[in-house]
């Protein structure tokens, strides 16, 4: 009998390897982007709606994750996601301003919802990066009024080399497939740019500003002085004290 759970880790482990082959670039060039951000004491801001909604939060008050990032809540859950003009009724709570970077996620890239907010964003003066299946964005139809797809509304591309439709293994029998990964492999991008991002400023001189999980010792101690830092612009923090797990 077929195992699918070793066909799920042939998957990710394929894709994964695609991803280092041939991301390591541009994942290079976003962490020294997100170093110079930092140092200048700008922001990261995160955007996915849908399912992608739970690779931006990833970055948001995440043990071992970086401190100055602010997720951008899509109110409508990805209900909304193919509504034009939606992102007007909340992006201007959020105080993007040059100098600042958002990062937009969304597998297709062809959905009115990510695309204005990147849009949105380079008004601002921000830079956007793209995190998105490249190659299915490319064949696809975009849904926004403008014939623009994420990609080509962003500064830098990151590239998920997921499969068609983001499920990857066939079922014996069936026309369709099971094996969803853009998840995994957005997650597996988004903390190796952090991780880089942390190397740059420790070999410049700088402590990273890298939150810890707030259940181990002292851990509430240091990311509370996280908080006393960049709590000026971080002021979507529901809490004046937050935990970090």
């Amino acid at each position: 009998m077929q195992s699918g759970i070793k066909a799920y880790f042939d998957l990710a482990n394929q894709q994964l390897a695609e991803i280092l082959n041939s991301q390591l670039s541009v994942m290079t060039e976003v962490a020294e982007l997100w170093t110079k951000a930092i140092q200048a004491n700008h922001l990261l801001y995160s955007f996915g709606s849908g399912h992608s909604r739970y690779i931006a939060g990833e970055l948001y008050f995440r043990a071992g994750g970086l401190a100055p990032v602010m997720t951008i809540h899509d109110p409508s859950m990805g209900s909304a996601e193919r509504l034009e003009g939606f992102a007007e009724t909340f992006i201007e709570n959020y105080p993007v301003e040059r100098g600042d970077l958002l990062l937009v996620i969304s597998n297709s890239g062809i959905n009115p919802l990510p695309i204005e907010i990147a849009m949105w964003a380079k008004t601002q003066g921000a830079k956007v990066i793209a995190l998105t299946n490249l190659a299915q964005s490319q064949e696809a139809k975009s849904r926004h009024s403008s014939g623009k797809k994420l990609y080509e509304c962003a500064d830098y591309v990151l590239d998920n080399c997921g499969s068609d439709g983001d499920a990857g293994i066939d079922i014996p029998g069936y026309s369709f497939k099971v094996g969803p990964s853009s998840t995994l492999t957005g997650v597996a991008i988004l903390n190796a740019i952090v991780t880089q991002t942390a190397f740059n400023l420790a070999q410049a001189g700088q402590t990273p500003p890298v939150l810890v999980s707030a259940n181990v010792p002292a851990g509430d101690a240091h990311n509370q002085t996280m908080i006393d830092t960049y709590w000026p612009r971080l002021a979507s923090f529901p809490l004046r004290k937050i935990k970090s797990g």
